[in-house]
């Protein structure tokens, strides 16, 4: 208790306040930076697709993509609620000629639905990103996916990658999905940044609320003790793979690992990335996950 009362007093003190400020403007424009927006609708993934107008608890319209099985089945197919990573925007999944291939590749070969979101201030969205915010919009997605008739609720599966981990992380303890995969997941913003830039450990040494834009995933998935799939490159230099190992270790419900070989954040091909994902969700479906938790390498 009196831990807390100093670091709040800290905290609030002219220079904590300065700390405070100069670590947000430092940190959160590197986390949350959406690159260009391309306007284009998914046309060139050759897929069928619905546009998804999603609206968040706070008044903002978000832009997704909804994209259907094929072909489709009379009973519900399960359902991915994917979260993409800093630096991206849902339209950059079909930017160019061969990223629209490789995500048709990737639609149909997965076995789901599959939605794909902007978070706020993100592509054309209004408003501007926060931690917070991107927790918020994320129950919107998930919301706007609950009122679709032809998606079963008990079949949504929250799929992270990168920034959007922490994002899934942080959904699935306040609203727990059938299962959890998270790609490329880091365990904090703090640990990642002391990773990048070792000099910065005597700020946050003397500064240990820091940074307030956290996604404090290893915190999070501690508290979710539903399915789990991680997987990471082990060559990652972006999110090193050690954080992904982390986190598995210390998720608490039934899970599995899969390290790819000789592969680094995101130039991973859907070879690598559809088979466990299926095999996840078709385990999970059939009740298979909850044999012991396994670590598994592709070939």
């Amino acid at each position: 208790m009196l831990r807390r009362l100093a670091l709040t007093a800290a905290a609030f003190s002219a220079p904590g306040i300065a700390a405070t400020i100069l670590s947000e403007r430092l940190i959160r424009p590197r986390i949350f930076y959406s690159g260009p927006w391309h306007p284009d609708p998914p046309d060139a993934v050759g897929w069928p697709y619905e546009e998804a107008r999603i609206y968040t608890a706070d008044g903002l319209e978000l832009q997704g993509w909804f994209f259907r099985r094929q072909p489709a089945t009379e009973a519900p197919s399960p359902t991915l609620l994917f979260m993409h990573g800093t630096s991206y925007n849902a339209s950059d999944m079909w930017v160019t000629e061969e990223r629209a291939q490789a995500f048709h590749e990737f639609l149909s070969r997965i076995r789901c639905n599959f939605l794909v979101f902007d978070y706020r201030g993100f592509g054309p969205n209004p408003g501007t990103a926060t931690e917070e915010g991107t927790y918020t919009d994320a129950a919107a997605a998930l919301a706007w996916l609950y009122a679709r008739p032809s998606v079963e609720p008990a079949t949504i599966f929250y799929y992270g990658f990168s920034l959007g981990t922490g994002i899934a992380a942080g959904l699935a303890v306040r609203e727990p999905p059938r299962g959890l995969i998270l790609r490329a997941p880091f365990t904090s913003v703090r640990d990642v940044a002391v990773g990048r830039y070792p000099k910065i450990r005597t700020a946050f040494a003397l500064a240990p609320w820091l940074p307030l834009t956290n996604y404090d995933t290893l915190r999070k998935i501690r508290r979710y003790d539903g399915p789990l799939l991680v997987m990471h490159g082990d060559s990652d230099t972006t999110v090193p793979e050690y954080m992904g190992q982390q986190i598995f270790e210390a998720a608490p419900g039934p899970k599995r690992y899969v390290a790819f070989p000789n592969s680094g954040h995101s130039d991973i091909s859907a070879d690598l990335v559809v088979p466990p994902i299926t095999q996840f969700v078709d385990d999970v479906l059939t009740g298979a996950i909850h044999s012991p938790a396994s670590s598994l390498t592709p070939a």
